[in-house]
């Protein structure tokens, strides 16, 4: 028979794991024009998959800087190395926006398998824009075309990538998936109940999983700004999932501000630092 503490050990030894699939990659954006970011600005940054068409797909990693600050934006986007696909066309967009308005926009496409240490560069352009299908990346891209060089956002538009662009995901009666805690990808185990948070239709109560046991609690949501409250749950016994259930709702309680980009749904603490992300899921 295994020890009770080995078996315990071996379990939070398979939580941690699933946390070592995280990757980051470095990138730069900025824009040409002299003028000065307002001091409440915030970059916004997002890894996708382009699709056979050209059109955007999965979305894989994300980063925000709260404040932005200025030109050049320098910031790292952690993503799961086990949800890209080597060889594939990857993008990089990111938006410059102050209380809700688009200030500059722009995007560079990538093949994460050749990025290296070479930070990504991104070139903005002023004004908002829907974000044109990235080209795909060939196999001969390893010199010029690497992510090293800037790419300008004001590349023609794909009327095909506006037309199928998806509305953001309401923040209240959806399903949102924990796929990252911390700047750390979540892996679900086989033996590992799905962690999830639901934000009520109606009222202000939240329920979900912590990843083991289930959670419930209550919310204030005015505007962009979020705070989760009597944070609670049952209490079954489940070695497997409590290194990151702790976590996870120790980190819900730090929460100051939300923001949605499409079908992902970011937290941030009271610095302006992502916490959590989520992604949408449809329920059937």
């Amino acid at each position: 028979m295994i020890h009770p503490l080995l078996r315990t050990l071996l379990a939070m030894t398979c939580v941690i794991g699933s946390y070592a699939t995280a990757a980051s990659l470095q990138a730069t954006a900025a824009y040409r024009e002299r003028i000065a970011a307002p001091a409440d600005a915030i970059l916004e940054a997002r890894l996708q998959q382009m699709q056979a068409d050209g059109t955007p797909g999965q979305v894989v990693g994300h980063a925000a800087l709260n404040p932005a600050g200025q030109t050049p934006f320098h910031f790292s986007i952690v993503y799961d190395d086990h949800a890209v696909k080597p060889g594939l066309p990857y993008r990089i967009s990111v938006l410059l926006t102050a209380q809700g308005r688009t200030l500059f926009s722009g995007s560079a496409p990538i093949t994460l398998d050749q990025t290296g240490d070479k930070p990504v560069r991104i070139m903005m352009t002023q004004g908002a824009s829907q974000e044109a299908a990235a080209p795909a990346v060939s196999s001969d891209a390893h010199s010029e075309a690497s992510p090293d060089v800037s790419t300008d956002a004001s590349a023609a538009k794909s009327p095909t990538a506006e037309s199928t662009a998806k509305p953001d995901s309401p923040l209240r009666n959806t399903y949102w998936k924990l796929v990252s805690l911390n700047g750390k990808a979540i892996q679900t185990q086989s033996q590992q109940r799905e962690a999830h948070i639901v934000f009520s239709a109606e009222g202000n109560r939240l329920s979900g999983n912590s990843g083991c046991n289930r959670m419930m609690g209550g919310f204030e949501e005015n505007g962009e700004q979020l705070k989760l409250t009597q944070i609670g749950g049952t209490r079954m016994a489940c070695p497997p999932g409590v290194v990151m259930e702790t976590e996870f709702t120790q980190t819900l309680l730090t929460v100051a501000r939300y923001q949605i980009r499409a079908e992902h749904l970011d937290l941030l603490n009271a610095n302006g630092d992502i916490v959590a992300g989520f992604e949408a899921v449809a329920l059937y």
